[in-house]
C-alpha cells in the first residue's frame, strides 16, 4: 500500500495505530512526535531504586481491557500495594479508628455504584451530600459525629476530584460521572516495578517475554516535530495534505492521524487546521473537559509511614483549612492522598489535583518540597520526618505538548450536546469518502476515556478504519 499515513503524535494511541497498520502490510508511515520520547502520557522514568511512572501507572480492571489482556496472561501484572491499607488521617495527627474508615468508604463509595445516579437530575456533588447525610443519619451510623461526617465529605471530594479530572465535582453532573464503563476487576493492577512502559514494548512485539521479530516504530518515528498547522484542504483529488511542524519541516501524507491530547487540540485548533475542523468537531474540542492530576514523588532515606497503612487520605479540621486557605500554603489543600509505590520502600507520592496542582507546577522544586514537608508533619505528627533526599513531578498541565491529564465529561460537554464519540468521528473526502483527517487518543473513546486502554482502543480502531477503506477499494487484498 504506497497512500502515506501520517501520525501525530507517539503515545499509546498513536503506538497502537502504527504497529496495527504495520502488521497489516503498510509501511508508508510517518510518526511527528513533539518530544524526544514515545509514550505521551505513559512516561516511565528512573527514580529511586528502579522506575517511577509520571503518568499512566496501574491497569484498570481485567475484563474487557486491552491492556490487561495482553500483558495479564505473561504475567506481567500483580495487585498493587495501595489496594489495602487504606487508612485516613485527621490533621491533628489522629488516625481514624479503622472500622469508621471502613465504614465511610463503602458508604460513599456504595453511593456512586447506585443504580439512580444515572437519571438523577443533579450535580454528582449534591448527589453525593445528600445521599452521604442521609447514610449517615440511619441509625447504625449514629456513632459519627457531625465533624467527622463533614471532613470526610471535604475529602471525598478531593478524592473523587482526582479520579474524574475536575476541579470540582459540582462542575459534573451525576450521571455524568457514570458514562464511561468500568472494566470488571481489579482496578490498581502494577507492573511489578517495570513501569507502565511496558504497554509500549507489548505493542511494538520488543518486551523480552515476547518472541518473534519487533516491530521497528522508531524507524518510522521524527522527535522534536512540534506540529503547527494541517493543510488538508487539498483533499483526495489533488496534492497530499501538508503538516507543517514549529521547526518548519513540511511532511505531506494521504491520511493524517491526529492523536495529541485534546489539551492541546483546545489551545491550537483555531491555527493547527486549515480549513477549520468542522462545527461538530470544534464543539467536541470546547465541551470534552480536560482536567489536571499530578504527583509528586519523594524518596526518603527511612519510610516513616511504614507501620500505619499504604495510603494515607487526609481529612481537614474546617478552622485549620480554613486558615490554609488564606495562607502561601493554600495549593497544599490540593493534595488528597499519600500513598506508597510497589517496589520501592523507601518513596511516597502525593496526588495533587485540579487548580491546586496547577499552581504547584509553576512553584520551585524547593517550594513544592517545603508545601510537603509542611503537610507531612501536620498529618503525621508523632512520626520524625526528615526532608525527601530527591524528589520528581509530573506538570501535564503546563506542558505545552498536552496541557492536562486526562478527559472527562462536564455541565459544559452536555450543554453543548457534545462528547468523546463526536471528537472521534473522522473527517471524510466528499468526493470520494475517504478517511483524511482521523482522531485517537483517550478523549475520542466513549467508553474507556481518561485510560490508557482506552488510548490503545482509540489507536486500534483508527488504524482499522483506514485498513476496511482500502479493503472496500479492493486494495491490498490480504488485509
Amino acid at each position: 500500500m504506497n497512500s502515506k499515513i501520517l501520525i501525530v503524535g507517539s503515545g499509546a494511541a498513536g503506538i497502537a495505530a502504527a504497529t496495527r497498520l504495520f502488521r497489516k502490510g503498510f509501511r508508508n508511515l510517518e510518526i511527528l512526535e513533539a518530544n524526544n520520547r514515545i509514550g505521551g502520557r505513559v512516561h516511565t522514568v528512573p527514580f529511586g531504586a528502579t522506575v517511577v511512572d509520571l503518568g499512566g501507572q496501574w491497569c484498570h480492571g481485567e475484563k474487557n481491557n486491552v491492556v490487561y489482556e495482553m500483558a495479564g496472561p505473561l504475567g506481567l501484572l500483580e495487585p498493587s500495594v495501595v489496594a489495602a491499607g487504606n487508612v485516613i488521617i485527621r490533621s491533628n495527627g489522629e488516625l481514624v479508628p479503622q472500622e469508621l474508615t471502613d465504614r465511610l468508604m463503602e458508604v460513599a463509595f456504595g453511593i456512586m455504584e447506585l443504580e439512580e445516579i444515572k437519571t438523577y437530575q443533579g450535580t454528582l456533588g449534591k448527589f453525593v451530600t445528600d445521599r452521604f447525610r442521609e447514610a449517615m443519619a440511619e441509625a447504625n451510623n449514629q456513632d459519627i459525629d457531625e465533624e467527622l461526617i463533614q471532613q470526610f465529605l471535604v475529602f471525598f471530594h478531593n478524592y473523587q476530584r482526582g479520579y474524574i479530572a475536575m476541579d470540582s465535582w459540582n462542575e459534573m453532573s451525576a450521571a455524568g460521572s457514570v458514562v464511561d464503563e468500568e472494566c470488571d476487576g481489579d482496578q490498581t493492577l502494577s507492573w511489578k516495578g517495570k513501569g507502565y512502559k511496558s504497554i509500549l514494548a507489548l505493542l511494538m512485539n520488543s518486551h523480552p517475554v515476547q518472541t518473534g521479530e519487533p516491530i521497528p516504530i522508531q524507524d518510522f518515528i521524527k522527535f522534536n516535530k512540534f506540529v503547527t498547522n494541517i493543510n488538508w484542504s487539498n483533499g483526495p483529488d489533488g496534492p497530499p495534505i501538508t503538516v507543517t511542524c514549529a521547526d518548519e519541516s513540511q511532511h505531506e501524507a494521504t491520511h493524517i492521524v491526529v492523536t495529541t491530547s485534546i489539551g492541546v487540540l483546545k489551545e491550537n485548533h483555531d491555527s493547527m487546521f486549515s480549513p477549520p475542523l468542522p462545527s461538530s468537531k470544534q464543539n467536541a474540542i470546547k465541551g470534552i473537559h480536560f482536567g489536571t492530576v499530578n504527583k509528586i514523588i519523594m524518596e526518603f532515606t527511612t519510610p516513616f509511614w511504614d507501620d500505619i497503612g499504604n495510603t494515607f487520605g487526609l481529612l481537614w479540621n474546617a478552622q485549620e483549612l480554613e486558615q490554609l486557605r488564606g495562607s502561601p500554603l493554600a495549593w497544599t489543600e490540593g493534595v488528597s492522598v499519600f500513598f506508597k509505590v510497589d517496589h520501592q520502600p523507601n518513596l511516597l507520592v502525593a496526588w495533587i489535583i485540579g487548580p491546586e496542582g496547577r499552581q504547584a507546577e509553576l512553584l520551585s522544586d524547593d517550594q513544592v518540597i517545603d508545601g510537603m514537608m509542611f503537610l507531612l508533619k501536620k498529618f503525621f505528627k508523632n512520626k520524625t520526618i526528615e526532608r525527601p533526599i530527591n524528589m520528581i513531578r509530573s506538570k501535564w498541565s503546563s506542558d505545552k505538548h498536552f496541557r492536562g491529564s486526562y478527559s472527562s465529561v462536564s455541565l459544559a460537554t452536555e450543554a453543548l450536546k457534545t462528547g468523546h464519540n463526536e471528537l472521534a468521528a473522522p473527517v471524510l473526502a466528499e468526493s470520494t469518502g475517504m478517511p483524511v483527517l482521523l482522531f485517537a487518543g483517550e478523549a475520542t473513546n466513549g467508553e474507556h476515556f481518561g485510560t490508557v486502554h482506552g488510548a490503545i482502543e482509540s489507536g486500534w480502531r483508527e488504524a482499522d478504519r483506514i485498513i476496511k477503506y482500502y479493503r472496500d477499494q479492493g486494495c491490498c487484498e490480504a488485509l
